[in-house]
């Protein structure tokens, strides 16, 4: 037995042990809940560089969210340590979401795609809603009479669908023109725009790859070892693009459970797991058995219920629990009313806050500590707004943990106007409407919903903003169009607020936060705001859709409050905690009715998908459901329901409740649980809270303050008119090299490509382009200008050499950095590599001496290309020799120290960084250079704040002036 044989056998059982030493060309591993599978996942990675000698850059491992990704990486990180393996390997492999792959291969395949931007529904939706006549929303929406934002969701669902099941528009076209034709006009018009979405960027990769596409087929050659997490939920589009990566590689890893698929109505096919041993006749199989989550009554049970409600529908298992230590409580409870239910619920909440709590400390020990509101689920299967009262389901819930000082987030659809903060923003776009408002209408909007949420708010403030907007929105319309963005408005109110001298809570700044995203999604698709009519739009979209399709968790943001989950069970997918209610479980609701697909593409084209249970509400997938809510619990469990719901409605028992069975579980509603002992609350580390990129981290080394607004809480900045220009000139850039291979093209050549692509979301082109050039068609020029350049200028990064971006990954102690990389590498007649060295191509202007611009922030920018450097030798196993930054407006090439020195210190600021953000330590550091370009300037009070420890990172290596502190120190007044 080799030694790293005799590592994976301490680390892992024997199941996993087996699963991730498995020689099999495939291999399907079923994960119970709670079973490691993710700790399985990164032994096998380990065991296949360490004991099949496979090539880091062929290892490809598929996550379901990028939140689960940083985890894996993570453990990946840890294991491949413990096997005597550099963990910094790491950063040549690939291990992300599929979409993000996709995105990955697609800048491979053709550099224009660096440019596009990804819309996610939401984005989807607002950009149907920017282009409503010119798309031809209307014609569909008057054929199928439809209201105008049932048409935007049906109409966005029918793309996203279309693409997911690879279904050709000509075939759709054949069963309905209408929709057709509109699904043909949607294609060209974001590709034309340059957007793609989620489903889009899967399908172009499957399409050029069954295409036998030579740049799609040299984007994967590397590929050997292919892993897919969460197999149980792929849909047609994933299941193609694994199909066909399969071809390619030595391998393929499926790791899932069919009880936990919940997502068919998102067009996940449980028959794809469920099939695997057929489709695949030689592949291994494995089952991870062992839950180290909850306790055995909860395993019991819950796998009983699987049994029961899904019989021969499922892959059988027989999952057991290790021992837990410590006080434990399961109960099943009905209730007359929805208030008692409530109380109950609430009042537990308050008796276990604070209890002592065992877990594991990572190291192999025990780790004591008390419960803080973060270990609190309220899990249902719908918050909807359906109450017969008008109210929403999570409503009595959420009103009652208020009432009781309890914090609380809602991770759901719906619900972010509930916050005060969040509406008095609202209701002030919505004065807005139908003109300037008077004085009147404005300090009623003010005394009703401004103060009540911002009591030292200033009227006089709050009332100019109202008057210099409405100029703006309301303005006559000019011959040239203006340039209006929406953000400044948000901005311009908080500090009319007077924000910046409130000390709030991280919820209620989360929750502000997701209004500037919403804003932020409204900038990104919109050309400008700048009628009555684009503004009415926005507002539409606020009452309509955001009202229901936004809340904290809607982005990554680094920070999750320390409170309560109210949450549907859908957004708690792979998620744990010590105490877990699973509510509103009564017959009609948990499980909910029976539904069948009423989209607007041609079923007869869906009739395969739907069969197996896609697009449906069926009650396989309610018990699905109910079972992965039930199994995110760890040690306490509550089942609850009620007979009589808001607004008088009666209900009955579901018989969900009667399936469960254990001697452990209590129906007893009364009486406290016994032996409690109380503990200093200390919170879990949550991963979700560890930083991951580096453009995000740099903020944090400038200003923690910053960083907070920005990753932590969701700020947004304002979308500079300009916004997209540097990315074109990149993506030019690169262009060249995929086309230019061994020799430079001519200046012209360059200009031609640069224009050719060419694009800025948020600028208007000419209506006369030639004789009457606008600020887009200069713009153009000057792209086409520095392009030329570049290539005149250095026509030797051409020859025999290759520009690439390159994705990489620097592991630290307790998080792993990711970034991209620009690389100039150099390959002999073989195509090895010989040489590499990075070059950071930036649009900013240097000016004469660039050393001596106190615009350009040579600390960040030599930290970057440093850090570029480092992960240079992990990404193509050459060490970079040179490292650049290279001004393409000034023609100018400035060499950044590149030597162990410089590396080493480039990396311990980012441990640092790293430290401080997950001990979540974000003092203000302000100066009046940064601060008056700051995107935060007028919510920041900008008060001098010291760090929690006195640990300052080193000093960085920059091209001239010797070493230099970042921002955070350099740039810093305490008085």
């Amino acid at each position: 037995m080799t030694s790293v044989q005799k590592i994976l056998s301490n680390e892992l059982n024997g199941e996993q042990l087996k699963a991730a030493v498995e020689t099999a060309g495939e291999v399907l591993t079923l994960a119970c809940a709670g079973s490691g599978k993710s700790r399985t996942l990164a032994y096998r990675i380990a065991w296949l560089l360490a004991e099949q000698k496979a090539k880091p850059e062929g290892i490809v491992a598929f996550t379901f969210t990028e939140k689960a990704a940083d985890s894996i990486k993570l453990r990946v990180a840890g294991a491949l340590q413990k096997c005597g393996i550099d963990p910094n390997v790491l950063g040549r492999m690939y291990i992300g979401t599929i979409h993000s792959y996709c995105q990955h291969l697609l800048g491979q395949i053709d550099a224009r795609y660096r440019q596009f931007e990804v819309l996610d529904d939401n984005r989807l939706k607002l950009y149907l809603i920017s282009r409503y006549p010119q798309l031809g929303c209307h014609k569909v929406r008057d054929a199928k009479g439809a209201r105008y934002f049932q048409a935007i969701d049906e109409l966005s669902h029918a793309w996203s669908v279309h693409n997911e099941e690879m279904l050709s528009i000509n075939d759709i076209k054949i069963h309905d023109p209408i929709i057709g034709e509109f699904l043909e006009v949607l294609k060209a018009a974001l590709d034309r725009d340059g957007f793609m979405d989620f489903s889009s960027m899967q399908r172009i990769v499957v399409d050029r790859l069954e295409a036998g596409s030579l740049n799609a087929l040299s984007a994967i050659s590397d590929l050997e070892h292919l892993l897919v997490d969460e197999y149980q939920d792929i849909n047609p589009v994933q299941d193609r693009l694994i199909s066909k990566l399969r071809e390619s590689s030595k391998t393929l890893f499926v790791v899932g459970d069919d009880d936990q698929s919940i997502y068919g109505f998102r067009g996940a096919d449980v028959t794809r797991i469920l099939t695997f041993g057929t489709r695949y006749p030689n592949a291994a199989s494995h089952t991870l058995n062992v839950n180290y989550r909850s306790t055995e009554a909860i395993v019991s049970s819950a796998n009983a219920f699987a049994c029961q409600e899904l019989g021969a529908t499922r892959l059988s298992k027989a999952p057991t629990a290790l021992t837990k230590t410590g006080t434990r409580d399961y109960r099943v409870l009905w209730f007359d009313e929805r208030p008692d239910e409530t109380e109950w619920v609430v009042s537990k909440i308050n008796e276990l806050l604070g209890t002592e709590y065992h877990e594991s400390d990572g190291q192999g020990g025990v780790k004591v500590r008390g419960l803080t509101p973060a270990d609190f689920a309220i899990l249902m299967y719908s918050t909807g707004g359906d109450e017969q009262d008008g109210t929403s389901r999570h409503t009595a819930f959420t009103n009652l943990l208020e009432q009781a000082g309890i914090p609380y987030t809602l991770e759901s659809g719906g619900g972010i106007f509930r916050q005060p903060h969040v509406l008095a923003l609202k209701e002030s776009f919505l004065l807005l409407r139908d003109g300037n408002p008077d004085r009147t209408m404005a300090k009623v909007c003010f005394d009703q919903f401004v103060l009540p949420a911002y009591p030292i708010a200033d009227f006089q403030k709050f009332a100019k903003t109202l008057n210099d907007w409405g100029h703006k929105v309301h303005g006559p319309t000019e011959a040239s169009r203006r340039r209006v963005f929406p953000q400044n408005l948000v901005y311009d109110l908080l500090d009319a607020f007077n924000l910046k001298t409130l000390s709030l809570s991280d919820v209620t700044m989360l929750g502000i936060g997701v209004f500037s995203r919403i804003i932020q999604d409204v900038e990104a698709v919109f050309v400008s705001v700048d009628s009555q009519r684009r503004f009415t739009e926005i507002l539409n979209f606020l009452e309509n859709v955001a009202e229901s399709g936004y809340e904290a968790s809607t982005y990554e943001i680094v920070l999750r409050p320390d409170a309560v989950t109210v949450s549907t069970v859908h957004k708690m997918k792979g998620l744990e905690f010590p105490v877990v209610f699973v509510v509103d479980v009564e017959k009609g609701r948990f499980p909910g009715n029976r539904g069948s697909y009423n989209g607007w593409l041609p079923h007869a084209l869906l009739n395969g998908s739907i069969g197996k249970g896609a697009y449906c509400n069926t009650p396989e997938q309610y018990a699905r459901l109910f079972y992965t809510a039930i199994t995110r619990s760890e040690r306490y469990l509550y089942v609850t329901g009620s007979k009589l719901l808001p607004g008088g409605r009666q209900t009955k028992k579901e018989y969900y409740t009667l399936r469960l069975n254990h001697n452990e579980i209590s129906r007893d509603t009364n009486g406290s649980i016994t032996n409690l002992k109380k503990c200093q609350p200390e919170r879990r580390l949550d991963e979700s809270n560890l930083p991951t990129s580096y453009s995000d981290v740099k903020y944090y080394l400038n200003c923690p303050k910053n960083y907070q607004f920005r990753k932590a809480y969701g700020f947004s900045p304002p979308i500079t008119e300009m916004f997209g220009f540097g990315m074109s000139v990149h993506a030019a850039v690169g262009k060249l090299h995929e086309v230019y291979r061994g020799s430079a093209p001519a200046e012209q050549q360059a200009q031609d490509i640069a224009k050719d692509l060419f694009h800025l979301k948020h600028v208007y082109p000419s209506k006369d382009p030639i004789s009457s050039p606008g600020p887009y068609e200069r713009a153009k020029n000057r792209a086409a200008e520095v392009v030329g350049n570049y290539a005149k200028n250095f026509a030797s990064d051409f020859e025999s050499k290759r520009q690439v971006e390159a994705r990489f990954e620097i592991p630290l102690k307790d998080a792993v950095i990711s970034g991209a990389i620009d690389l100039m590498i150099e390959q002999n007649t073989k195509g090895e590599i010989v040489d590499a060295c990075v070059v950071d191509f930036k649009t900013i202007e240097g000016g004469e001496d660039p050393h001596t611009n106190d615009k350009l922030d040579w600390e960040n920018l030599s930290l970057q290309v440093q850090l570029y450097a480092r992960a240079a030798k992990d990404v193509l196993g050459k060490i970079a020799k040179a490292g650049y930054v290279h001004l393409l407006k000034d023609g100018k090439r400035i060499a950044i120290p590149v030597n162990d020195m410089a590396l080493d210190a480039a990396i311990k600021n980012l441990e640092w960084a790293a430290r401080g953000i997950i001990n979540e330590d974000f003092p203000m550091r302000p100066h009046p250079q940064k601060c008056e370009t700051c995107d935060f300037n007028k919510i920041c009070s900008k008060t001098p704040q010291n760090f929690k420890t006195r640990t300052q990172p080193p000093p960085l290596h920059i091209p001239e002036g010797g070493p230099m502190m970042v921002g955070a120190f350099n740039l810093y007044k305490s008085n």
